[in-house]
């Protein structure tokens, strides 16, 4: 996915340049894909056909913008003296909104390419169909003069129609070429005549040349809609990413809840359990007070204070299972008298903390009426629990 995801947000640096090229009824296809990155331009793909097939249309399945290069008979290339009224006295009679000028300046020369827009907007057209997104347009030789100045090893520059005759950074002069499959080493990567107005194309798109002159704004609508589609794309995988995102979290916070319920529910298991040990023991007590009541000891000074001090003093992490008052100095046996530690009182319990049951003995030995406590047996049970029996005397 975030492989994916990488591929989309930088899919505006890589771009499929087309050359349309029409001689006679011949039409030729050539295509280049360049991915510009930090930098660099790389070449990816190349490809040449006579027709728009499937096999091309399987090397432009990329959400790349499209750099078209238009060539052939049906353009008309000428170098004019730059002045007042030249694109009239090039056309003569004819509508001026009916034709493209592409145009390139060079001192009081202008080297010029025209052709009827219907011819334009057909090859535009053309990879409209196919779904891609023409964003610049070039046509004519004149194009390559964006090459001047890194072709300086160079003395001409070759396009599949037209050669350019260069020198000193300058087109001398220009003329139609032949079929001769001539190559051109610039910055080190290999072109034939067809590809190297592509990369002129792509230079003037990315770096335009002041001295080039062509009006693209009827490509407006297709650079609208390519950054439409572009957005929409990325929009889409965002809201993809923050689904799944969302999504994952959601399912760690059910896990986090339904394991934090779990431990509440057992929170509150043992605190109904403690509940209703302390119930047992408040009802042992109410039932102690009322024997001791009963049998004339309910003076202040005398058990009822001890066992209520007793019960005041335990802390929260400390359970008390029995206080016996008076308890049996030994265990019963038949035929013999039973006898009870009449100044005594044995307590047993449960403590989840060392330093809580100490600080419990601590408080208790600072009441006054006891003499003297004992500890006679302090184990631990679980990791968490400890028992204990502890002797008063009184």
């Amino acid at each position: 996915m975030l492989d994916n995801l990488k591929k989309i947000l930088i899919f505006s640096n890589g771009y499929y340049a087309i050359n349309i090229s029409k001689v006679g009824d011949v039409f030729e296809y050539q295509l280049v894909e360049f991915l510009y990155k930090k930098d660099e331009l790389l070449i990816k793909n190349r490809c040449f056909t006579n027709n728009l097939d499937e096999v091309f249309k399987e090397k432009i399945n990329k959400d790349y913008p499209v750099l078209l290069h238009i060539e052939g008979n049906a353009i008309i290339n000428k170098v004019i003296e730059n002045k007042t009224g030249y694109r009239n006295d090039l056309i003569f009679k004819a509508n001026l909104n009916e034709f493209y000028f592409y145009e390139y300046h060079q001192n009081k020369e202008i080297f010029i390419s025209v052709s009827r827009k219907e011819y334009i907007d057909a090859c535009i057209e053309q990879i409209s169909n196919m779904g891609m997104f023409v964003v610049h347009i070039s046509f004519g030789p004149f194009v390559m003069a964006s090459l001047l100045s890194i072709a300086k090893n160079h003395h001409a520059l070759s396009s599949s129609n037209y050669i350019l005759n260069i020198s000193n950074n300058e087109i001398v002069s220009f003329k139609k070429a032949e079929k001769t499959n001539m190559e051109y080493v610039i910055n080190d990567d290999t072109f034939n005549q067809r590809e190297v107005p592509l990369l002129a194309t792509f230079l003037q798109f990315k770096y335009p040349n002041p001295n080039i002159e062509f009006d693209t704004t009827f490509l407006a609508k297709n650079n609208n809609e390519f950054n439409y589609k572009k957005g929409f794309k990325i929009a889409g995988i965002f809201m993809l990413v923050f689904f799944l995102v969302s999504l994952t979290i959601s399912h760690f916070l059910m896990d986090y809840y339904v394991n934090t319920l779990a431990e509440k529910q057992s929170i509150y298991n043992m605190s109904l359990q403690t509940t209703a040990k302390v119930l047992a023991l408040k009802e042992e007590k109410v039932l102690k007070e009322k024997i001791l009541q009963s049998s004339g000891m309910s003076n202040n000074s005398f058990l009822t204070k001890y066992v209520a001090e007793i019960g005041n003093s335990v802390p929260s992490d400390i359970i008390l299972n029995d206080i016996n008052i008076i308890p049996l100095s030994k265990k019963i046996k038949p035929a013999e008298k039973i006898n009870f530690e009449m100044a005594a009182i044995t307590i047993r319990g449960e403590s989840e903390n060392d330093t809580s049951f100490n600080n419990w003995l601590k408080a208790l030995e600072h009441l006054e009426w006891i003499k003297k406590m004992d500890i006679e047996n302090y184990s631990q049970e679980t990791n968490t629990e400890n028992t204990f029996k502890i002797k008063i005397k009184i």
